[in-house]
Order: C-alpha cells, then sequence, then structure tokens
C-alpha cells in the first residue's frame, strides 16, 4: 500500500515553492560552476602532464655568452643526462612586443600544432597560439620580423612556454607583448647573430629520478660547466622555470580553492535546510501529533520530512552537473585557455567532481538533518498538538532595555530568530568575501602598477652581457645585478632575488646609506613583505649557478615595488661574488643609451611597466564577473529563503496584529524592518572579516607570482559591497511584502491548541 505521507509532500512543495525554488536554485548554479571547473581543470592538467611527457618537455635550461664547447658539453652529458642546443632570438614585432624564434626542434620541447600547419620554407612562421588570439593573428596573415614579412602557416604549443614568461624574474605572464615563434631552419640561420641567445635544454637519462636526485643533478651540472670555463647567464630547472611549472602551480592552488568554496556553500546551505526543516516541524506540530498519536513511528516521520530535501538535492545535482558538463567548460576553458599556451583538452567524466557535487552533497543535508529531525521528534505527541516545542519552555523571555515599544518589539523578533539570522550573517559573510575578492583585483593591480612607477629609480635600465664603456657616460650610472636565490617558507621552495650592486654615493638610489649598513643589506619593502624578514635578521641566500652559500644581514628596506631585490654598496657585492672590483653587468639611465644589441641582455624601460599591468588586469579580470554573480546569487538565495522563514513562523501573530487594527504598512515596520536591520547591521559587521579573508587570501595567490602586492581596497569597493547587499535585499523585500499583505485575518481564528 502505498504510504499516505508521501501525498503531503506535493502540498509541502507547492507550500514553500519559492523556498525550495531558491535552495534549488542556489545548489544547482553552485554545482555547475564547481563540477565544469573541476573537468575542466582536470582535462586541462591530463593533457597537459601528457603533453609535457609525449613532447619531452626539458628538465633544465641554461644559457652562456657564447657557444659552449664540445668537450664541455660532453663532460655534461656524462653526468647521466642529454644536451641539446635550443638558440634562439628576440625579435621586435607589432607595437612593442616581442617575439622569442626559434628553429625546427627534432629532439626536445617538441611543437604541438593547434591549428594549420608548421612552416615548409623561406619566409614562413608558425606562432604560438594565445599571443597570436591576443594580438588579433590569423592564419596567412603576414608579420613583420626585422625587415622581414613572413607568412603565419599555423598556431602552435611549446611545452617550455605553457605560460608566456619573457624573464623568469618577471612578476606575471605576458600574453600581450610577448610570444614565441617557430622557423625552418635556413630561415634561422638567416637571422642575424648579433642577437643570438646560446641557450640549451638539458633532459635527464633516467625518467624515474626522484625531485631531490633531480635538484642534486642540476647542481653538478651546473658546477661542471663553471667548472669547464661555461660563463653561464641563466641555469634554470623546469621546477623553478615559471614558462613551465607556473600553469601546474596555478591549478594546485584553484583546485583546492575551489573545493574550500564549495565546501563552505555547502555548510551554509545544510543549516539553512536545518533551519527550514526545524520552521516546518513548527508549522505542521499539530499534524505531526496527531501522526504520532495515530500510530506512525518517529522513524516515519524523519524519513518523511527528510524525503524533499534529499530528492531536492539530488536533482539539483543533477542538474548542476548535467550544466557543468555541456555549458560551463567552454567558459572555464576560455579562463585556462586565455591566459596559458595548452595543448588541446578533452572534457571527460571526472568521478571525484561527481562524488563531490552530488553523493556528498546528499550525505550532508541527510546526515544534517537526521540530526536536526531527531532531536526535534523526540518530544511526546501531547506536547505537539499544544506547539509546545521549546525544550525550556518555562524560561522567562529576557528583560530588554527600556527603549521604544517598537524598537523592544524588533528586539523580540531578532531574539526569536536568532538561528536564522546567524546563519544569514555568515553567508553574507562569504558572499562579501567572494564578492570583494572579485572587484578588488583591478584597483588592486592598479595601485600596484602606480607604486612600480613612483618607485622607478630610472627611466631605463640596461641589463649588459659583459662590462662595457660608453664614450658619453653623461646621466648613466654603473651597477652590479646578479640572482640569488632565497628559501621562501610558505610557499616551501627558493624564490629568485635580484641583488643589486649600487655606486656608493648613487644619484639614483637616494636614502640608501651604504657607509653606516654594517656590513648589512637593504631588502625592498615588497621582498621584507613577502618573507617576513625584519630588521637585524640574517637570511640566507644561495647562488643558483655555484650553490655557494651567502648569510646577509637586513639592516633595512627600501622602497621599491618593481620586484624582490636586495640593495648593497657595489664593491662589496663584487667582492661577495668574486667578480673583481670593477666588474659591473648594468646601467642606470634616464636616457636612453646607445649600446650595441649583441653586447645586451635586456633593456627595460617605463613602458615594460605598462605591459605588466596590462597582462595582470587581463588575466584577473577575467575572474571578476564570475565571483560578482556568484556572491549576488548568495546574497538573494539566503535573504529570500531566511526571511521567508521569519515571516511564516510569525504569520499567525501577523494575522492577530491585522485583527487588532494595526495596518500593513505597521505590521511590515514592525518584522521586516527587524530583518532590514539585521541585514544592514550584518554587511557593516561583515566589512572587517572581509579584509581579513582577503588579506589571508591574498597570502595563497602571491605565492605563486615572483612579486608582492600590497593589499589595497579603496573606500567605494567597502560602499559598492554594502550597496549590492541592501540593493539584493530590497529586491527580496519586495515579495516579502506582498506576502505579508496576504495573510489573512482567518488565520489568527483557526485553532492553535
Amino acid at each position: 500500500m502505498r504510504n499516505p505521507l508521501n501525498k503531503r509532500l506535493n502540498r509541502e512543495l507547492k507550500h514553500n515553492f519559492g523556498r525550495y525554488t531558491a535552495i534549488a536554485l542556489m545548489l544547482i548554479v553552485t554545482i555547475a560552476l564547481v563540477s565544469g571547473f573541476l573537468v575542466v581543470a582536470d582535462g586541462v592538467r591530463t593533457a597537459f602532464e601528457d603533453n609535457r611527457t609525449s613532447c619531452k618537455v626539458e628538465d633544465g635550461l641554461f644559457s652562456s655568452y657564447y657557444p659552449v664547447s664540445e668537450a664541455a658539453l660532453e663532460k655534461a652529458e656524462r653526468l647521466g643526462l642529454s644536451v641539446y642546443e635550443n638558440y634562439y632570438i628576440d625579435a621586435d614585432v607589432l607595437k612593442n612586443a616581442t617575439l622569442r624564434i626559434y628553429k625546427e626542434r627534432e629532439n626536445i620541447n617538441l611543437v604541438t600544432v593547434m591549428e594549420g600547419r608548421l612552416p615548409a620554407e623561406g619566409k614562413e612562421v608558425a606562432l604560438e597560439r594565445l599571443f597570436a588570439e591576443t594580438n588579433g593573428l590569423e592564419i596567412g596573415d603576414d608579420i613583420s620580423i626585422g625587415n622581414t614579412k613572413m607568412k603565419i602557416t599555423g598556431f602552435i604549443s611549446l611545452p617550455d612556454y605553457s605560460s608566456l614568461f619573457k624573464k623568469n624574474t618577471d612578476i606575471m605572464m605576458d600574453t600581450f607583448y610577448f610570444g614565441v615563434a617557430v622557423v625552418t631552419n635556413e630561415t634561422f640561420a638567416s637571422f642575424s647573430e648579433n642577437g643570438l641567445i646560446y641557450n640549451y635544454s638539458y633532459y635527464f637519462d633516467k625518467r624515474d629520478l626522484s625531485d631531490k636526485e633531480k635538484r642534486d643533478l642540476s647542481e653538478e651540472l651546473s658546477k661542471t660547466l663553471v667548472l669547464n670555463g661555461v660563463q653561464l647567464t641563466n641555469f634554470c630547472t623546469a621546477e623553478k622555470n615559471q614558462s613551465i611549472s607556473f600553469v601546474e602551480e596555478d591549478m594546485g592552488s584553484d583546485i583546492p580553492m575551489i573545493k574550500v568554496f564549495f565546501y563552505i556553500i555547502l555548510g551554509i546551505m545544510a543549516f539553512v535546510f536545518a533551519i527550514v526543516i526545524n520552521s516546518t516541524i513548527e508549522e505542521e506540530a499539530a499534524v505531526i501529533g496527531t501522526l504520532l498519536a495515530s500510530g506512525y513511528t518517529k522513524g516515519e516521520l524523519i524519513f518523511h520530512y527528510i524525503s524533499l530535501p534529499v530528492w531536492i538535492t539530488f536533482i539539483s545535482g543533477a542538474a548542476g552537473n548535467l550544466i557543468g558538463y555541456t555549458v560551463m567548460p567552454d567558459i572555464f576553458k576560455g579562463l585556462y585557455y586565455g591566459s596559458y599556451s595548452l595543448p588541446p583538452m578533452k572534457v571527460a567524466f571526472n568521478a571525484e567532481a561527481f562524488l563531490l557535487t552530488t553523493v556528498l552533497p546528499i550525505a550532508v543535508m541527510v546526515v544534517i538533518n537526521l540530526f536536526a529531525l531527531n532531536s526535534r521528534l523526540s518530544i511526546s505527541p501531547l506536547r505537539f498538538l499544544r506547539r509546545d516545542l521549546k525544550k525550556h519552555s518555562g524560561k522567562r523571555a529576557g528583560r530588554l532595555p527600556d527603549i521604544s515599544f517598537i524598537s523592544r518589539f524588533r528586539l523580540r523578533i531578532i531574539f526569536q530568530n536568532k538561528g536564522s539570522y546567524i546563519t544569514l550573517f555568515f553567508g553574507m559573510l562569504f558572499a562579501s568575501f567572494i564578492l570583494m575578492f572579485g572587484l578588488c583585483m583591478t584597483p588592486m593591480i592598479t595601485h600596484y602598477m602606480d607604486e612600480i612607477k613612483a618607485s622607478a629609480v630610472s627611466e631605463n635600465q640596461y641589463i649588459l652581457k659583459l662590462p662595457v664603456e660608453l664614450e658619453n657616460k653623461e646621466d648613466s650610472e654603473k651597477f652590479t645585478l646578479y640572482p640569488l636565490e632565497t628559501y621562501y617558507r610558505l610557499a616551501g621552495k627558493d624564490i629568485e632575488v635580484s641583488v643589486y650592486g649600487i655606486s656608493e654615493n648613487s644619484s639614483y638610489f637616494k636614502g640608501l646609506d651604504f657607509a653606516a649598513d654594517e656590513g648589512g643589506v637593504y631588502f625592498s619593502d615588497g621582498l621584507a613583505k613577502k618573507t617576513g624578514a625584519e630588521i637585524g635578521e640574517v637570511v640566507s641566500f644561495t647562488d643558483p649557478y655555484s650553490q655557494e652559500k651567502y648569510e646577509l644581514k637586513v639592516v633595512g628596506t627600501y622602497d621599491y615595488a618593481a620586484g624582490l631585490a636586495v640593495f648593497m654598496e657595489n664593491t662589496r657585492l663584487n667582492n661577495l661574488l668574486d667578480l673583481g672590483n670593477d666588474y659591473f653587468n648594468g646601467y642606470f639611465s634616464n636616457k636612453g643609451l646607445n649600446i650595441d644589441e649583441k653586447y645586451l641582455a635586456a633593456a627595460i624601460n617605463s613602458k615594460d611597466l605598462v605591459k605588466a599591468g596590462d597582462q595582470m588586469l587581463s588575466s584577473f579580470g577575467q575572474m571578476a564577473p564570475i565571483f560578482t554573480i556568484a556572491a549576488i546569487l548568495i546574497y538573494m538565495a539566503l535573504m529570500y529563503i531566511l526571511t521567508k522563514i521569519v515571516i511564516d513562523r510569525n504569520a499567525v501573530n501577523i494575522s492577530f496584529m491585522k485583527v487588532f487594527g494595526y495596518e500593513d504598512k505597521e505590521i511590515r515596520k514592525l518584522y521586516l524592518n527587524a530583518t532590514t536591520i539585521t541585514v544592514i547591521a550584518s554587511l557593516i559587521l561583515t566589512l572587517p572579516l572581509v579584509y581579513a579573508g582577503i588579506k589571508e587570501s591574498f597570502v595563497i595567490v602571491l605565492m605563486k607570482i615572483s612579486g608582492y602586492l600590497d593589499i589595497y581596497i579603496p573606500l567605494y569597493l567597502y560602499l559598492i559591497i554594502v550597496a549590492a547587499g541592501i540593493l539584493s535585499y530590497f529586491v527580496i523585500n519586495f515579495f516579502h511584502i506582498r506576502r505579508v499583505n496576504k495573510i489573512e485575518m482567518s488565520l489568527a481564528l483557526k485553532d492553535k491548541e
């Protein structure tokens, strides 16, 4: 025989259709976002890892001022690795863009053709896909490289440039102004040797080495090269090469973050369901008492009242996963493929995503609601019939302050519904956090770029391959630049730091008192904040080429936002590194210097700052709409569900007030305004917690980038957060006003005992 209680499910769903619709909508959108993201992230990770293996991505690279001798290469390969030439040139293309051009690859870092074909003859070039798309280039277009027009034959992906970092020390990848290309061997040989970079890639013979063994072997390689007279200009393992490792690290933090986001939403929704069920039990107390008195067991009633939440969760999970597998992949693929140079991926069933977004929500709903129902259904049928559901029914109401009747009435409503309002507070806290996270990126990056410009020591910095004296030294100042590494505890890895050797009486670095530094060094403000180094602390640094260790004492900080840097007197740095007293490899200048390109390693000017800012805004700006939509949805869904419960719980009292002659406007003033006050107070009280959460979150975000951003949240963003919450509330309040107006006076005349 069919359970007659099942007939009540349709009536319950119809009676609270708006409430359950809001819950289902919130679950569907959340599950769709999480499921879609996890499916894409898993597909990207699988494609990325398979591509690295099949295309033989390098285990590391090194560069030299001059071609490495055959003898040095032979000694290096005896260590248990293979070394391959991977020369390149950097050419200026388009407007202020740099194209790094390689010749055909046959043994390592093999090319993946995304569209079109590889070049087969002279004056043909295949471009990295993301650079081409960002700059609006199509297959068949011509692009000027130097003085030569070359035809684009295809779009490619390179495993050693999954992230487009021009320099490994750059704070962000650059898809606007930096790209990679491949030409035929004959075409590459036709380029001028002045700008040729003698770059080499190495590949371990044994593929089952542990991470420690890989690091040790790389250190041995570096030492061997130096001992055999190789003048290294760069040495970098794949692990520390941002162009290779950044994607993996990004996904490594993105996936846990999206899971935490889902767990928080799920926890909030579980408590919302518990409050909804408690409210339902209070509304149907007399019915439950009658059913218990009629012989229905506690277990049968628990099963009955838990059925609707479980079915709604199951249907929401199914609908959310359907959207997550069909609609969301294109959106999230756009985020990944709009930032990284990745091989093609396929969307496939993800068991972890299914368990997380479908099985886990149902399990959580069952556990939370079983606990809530078991507790509430433990009282006797007689007490249900009398609507005596309080555990401490004889407890007197707390004394309220001596204020106006209306204010005391509102306080009483707030205290009576404190569970709903507390849940609403935490829901609004989370919604405000993700809204602020999405909105603060643009002003924070803009502020960071302004700081870089303000703290720039010169209009131009020239990095040399070897010391070159200038004929006209006006307005130029020599410096030594050398990369060292220091351990970054939070990320659990070494980070590269630029060590500057500055003239004692520098006209560009004013305020650095080298005469009184007591043999110490100055940290850039960002490096001190990122590593937590304090004045007087001794910090350990390592030479990435020779593995020499240096202990440097921090004697002060310097306002320099362009990167992670250490400053010391030039001669002392040269002596520390055994470079010679007169060594230098760079110039500061506010004017353009005429330096032969064959001696120039890099030239950095104010335009490079604009490039970095554009890329950061593009990369992070894509996330803002997603965060904003999610936050507004959480605001509206929670406000509707929880404030409706307050109104339903007080429906009889509202009916009595209508009987006593109170007008709808007066009733709204008492009941709805109590919620209005709570919502506005919650929005304001959450702001300090939101700031604290943003600050801690950016510690995690900044672990992935080689730089430091100050947490900068302008006042207007706080106003936007409060305004968005209030606006969302008033949209929901419109529906509640109509509901209050529809409550009839006859409800007060119905039997309550």
